[in-house]
C-alpha cells in the first residue's frame, strides 16, 4: 500500500489529472451529440443515450485514456536518475511493479467514474426520457477488471519506451486493432487482447453494438477470470524485463 501511495503521490504534479476530466468530457460530448442528433431513429431513451456513450468510449477512449496516464506515469521514472533508485530500490521487483499498475489503475478508475457521473448529468440536462438503466451502469462497473489488464500492458510499454507518445500509439492502434477483430467475429480476441476485452465488457447490454452480450454470471466470471490472467501476464512480463534490465547494470 505504501507504494502504491508514493507512485500516486509522483503524479501530483503532473498532466495526468487533465486526462481524467478531458477523456470523459470527449466521450460523453461525441455520444450525447451523436444521440441528440439521431434522436428520432434512437428512440429507447436511456439505454440508446447510455450506449452511444459507451460505443465511442469502447472504441477508442477508454484505452487511449489508460495509455496516457500509463504514459505519464513511467515518464517520471526515465527522468533523471529515477530509473536507477528504483532498480537498486530494497523493495521486490514484483512489488515495484504491482503498484505502478495499481496506481494507474486507481487513476484510471477515477477517469471512468467522471465518465459515468458526467454521462448521468448531461443526460438529466437534456432530458432523456426513460429509466436509467441499472444493466449499463453495472456493465460499466464490470468494466473495472479489464482496465487493469490494460493498465498492466500499457505499464509495460511506457517502461520498456521511454520515448512518451509512441506506447500511447501502440494503445491506440491495438484498440482500432481489436475493434475490428470483434467486428469480424473472430473467436476468442478477447482472452488475447486486454482492449478488446474492455470493449466488450464496456458494450454489454448496448442498443448500439450489434451481438452485444448480456451480464449474467457466467459472463461475469469470464470477464473477471480473463481480465486477472491477462493482468497477470503483463505483471510478469514486466518483472521479467525489470529483472533483465537490473542484471545488466
Amino acid at each position: 500500500m505504501h507504494l502504491i501511495t508514493n507512485d500516486l503521490l509522483k503524479f501530483k504534479r503532473s498532466h495526468m489529472w487533465a486526462v481524467v476530466v478531458l477523456v470523459p468530457l470527449i466521450a460523453v460530448g461525441i455520444g450525447a451529440g451523436n444521440y441528440s442528433a439521431n434522436s428520432e431513429t434512437l428512440t429507447a431513451g436511456w439505454d440508446s443515450y447510455f450506449s452511444q456513450i459507451m460505443l465511442f468510449y469502447g472504441l477508442l477512449f477508454c484505452t487511449a485514456g489508460i495509455a496516457v496516464l500509463a504514459a505519464y506515469a513511467w515518464r517520471v521514472e526515465h527522468r533523471g536518475h529515477n530509473w536507477l533508485t528504483m532498480l537498486t530500490s530494497t523493495r521486490g521487483t514484483g512489488s515495484l511493479v504491482a503498484a505502478k499498475i495499481a496506481a494507474i489503475s486507481v487513476v484510471a478508475a477515477m477517469m471512468h467514474a467522471v465518465l459515468v457521473i458526467l454521462a448521468l448529468a448531461v443526460g438529466l440536462v437534456l432530458g432523456v426520457p426513460g429509466e436509467i438503466p441499472v444493466y449499463l451502469l453495472a456493465a460499466a462497473f464490470l468494466s473495472l477488471a479489464p482496465m487493469v489488464a490494460v493498465a498492466a500492458w500499457q505499464s509495460l510499454f511506457s517502461m520498456v519506451i521511454r520515448n512518451f507518445a509512441v506506447p500511447i500509439g501502440i494503445g491506440v492502434v491495438a484498440s482500432l486493432i481489436s475493434f475490428g477483430a470483434l467486428a469480424s467475429g473472430m473467436p476468442g480476441v478477447r482472452f488475447v487482447s486486454a482492449p478488446a476485452l474492455l470493449s466488450e465488457t464496456l458494450w454489454l447490454g448496448s442498443t448500439a453494438v450489434a451481438d452485444a452480450g448480456a451480464i449474467d454470471a457466467g459472463t461475469v466470471l469470464t470477464v473477471v477470470l480473463a481480465s486477472a490472467a491477462l493482468a497477470a501476464a503483463g505483471w510478469a512480463a514486466s518483472v521479467a524485463y525489470l529483472r533483465g534490465t537490473d542484471a545488466r547494470l
